[in-house]
């Protein structure tokens, strides 16, 4: 095989002309391999160039990316901070709103807990800087605390919207104006000589006289309860009306001349509902006004406002 040759012959592309070379297999061997390892280099090196060029090419995008990334967080917090104040204002406006509708106070910790969740941040990103990721995290927890305390008062305010119904409502109801125009006091609540009875008894109204027909006026809003027409003279109310208001509050219009409702009917305050009379067991044209709550009489005088 030694004696053996391998003969190249090539050709020239300017002039077609030919040659030839002639090599032994040892070196047309060692050509092959010589071939190969330059091919390898020459591979290797162009691989290594180009993974090079990617990552600093990687390197620059991400570079670029953070500084992106520290522009929108710096925005962020200014726009957090304006948010956070504007909660504090709305939380300090909810106290006063709740003291309005007799609500206790929301207190901090209560405002100040966290709903959980958590960013998904990946720490081991590589080049992102760990300063951006725990920077996102902290905003990501006084987002979400954010969130809690505005839900809270969310909360807050239809718990006082309720609550100033009620109180509203209740309003309405209690007792809280002269039963009538003008008019003189004569006998209080409490114990007093009877004109009539002559012995000391309980007086569980006040007796306000004035003008026979004067209008009697409902002192809160209600529902008529009773209505008495036919009475006795000499005893009783004579003709009188019992209103209930609710909440355990009834009022007592007593010795009418005249009664202007119908029972079950509802009543607004300032509702007529009937005329100053004598009827029943009375010396002069009066109203006797009685405010009873929880079935105990009170002393009606604590329920007029004007």
């Amino acid at each position: 095989m030694n004696s053996k040759k391998v003969k190249i012959i090539y050709f020239s592309l300017r002039n077609s002309k030919s040659n030839e070379l002639e090599l032994t297999w040892r070196k047309f061997y060692s050509l092959i391999g010589l071939s190969f390892f330059v091919l390898l280099f020459l591979v290797s090196t162009s691989v290594a160039f180009l993974t090079d060029f990617y990552q600093n090419l990687e390197i620059s995008s991400l570079t670029k990316l953070n500084g992106h990334l520290k522009v929108q967080l710096q925005d962020m917090s200014g726009k957090i901070n304006k948010i956070e104040t504007r909660v504090k204002e709305l939380e300090v406006e909810d106290d006063h709103l709740r003291i309005v509708a007799d609500l206790p106070k929301i207190d901090n910790d209560t405002r100040d807990v966290g709903v959980g969740g958590v960013l998904n941040v990946n720490y081991e990103l590589p080049l992102i800087e760990q300063n951006l990721t725990v920077q996102v995290f902290a905003y990501q927890e006084v987002l979400n605390k954010m969130e809690r305390r505005l839900e809270l008062s969310m909360h807050s305010r239809e718990e006082i919207k309720s609550k100033l119904e009620q109180n509203n409502q209740l309003m309405k109801h209690t007792p809280s104006i002269r039963p009538l125009l003008g008019g003189r006091l004569n006998d209080g609540f409490g114990y007093r000589h009877h004109p009539l009875k002559e012995r000391v008894i309980h007086h569980q109204g006040v007796d306000i006289s004035a003008e026979r027909g004067t209008e009697v006026f409902a002192t809160a809003a209600g529902v008529v309860e009773k209505v008495v027409t036919k009475y006795k003279i000499n005893r009783g109310f004579g003709k009188y009306v019992i209103i209930n208001h609710g909440y355990g509050i009834k009022t007592v219009f007593g010795h009418m001349s005249k009664i202007l409702v119908k029972q079950g009917q509802k009543i607004s305050r300032w509702d007529p509902i009937g005329l100053v009379g004598s009827t029943g067991l009375a010396t002069g044209p009066h109203l006797h006004y009685e405010v009873r709550k929880s079935g105990k009489a009170i002393d009606p005088l604590a329920y007029i406002l004007n």
